[in-house]
């Protein structure tokens, strides 16, 4: 299969997947933390399917203080959980956060 082929096959399915979603407000709430906190979330259209990743880390406020995201290719669910965590942990590391 060529390339361009794989990219519109890929492209067409993933916005048929996506065409009736509705938008939903959501709010996040720090709860008065005592420490930085990291949340992450990955995804996978598909198992195995086009997986992406990404987080943030806030402060003890609940204010952003870092964000990253990443695209991963072709995986399964697991190991893109996993390895958005990995991610997170070690951007915090190299800011010197220590505790989360």
């Amino acid at each position: 299969m060529r390339t361009e082929n794989f990219v519109l096959l890929l492209t067409n399915r993933f916005l048929k997947h996506y065409e009736s979603l509705t938008t939903t407000m959501v709010r996040w709430n720090a709860q008065g933390g005592i420490s930085m906190i990291l949340n992450v979330d990955g995804s996978s259209i598909g198992n195995p399917g086009v997986s992406g990743y990404g987080g943030l880390i806030r402060n003890p406020d609940g204010a952003w203080v870092h964000g990253f995201a990443g695209n991963i290719g072709i995986s399964n669910i697991l190991h893109v959980e996993l390895l958005v965590v990995y991610h997170g942990l070690v951007l915090a590391w190299g800011l010197d956060i220590k505790e989360l």
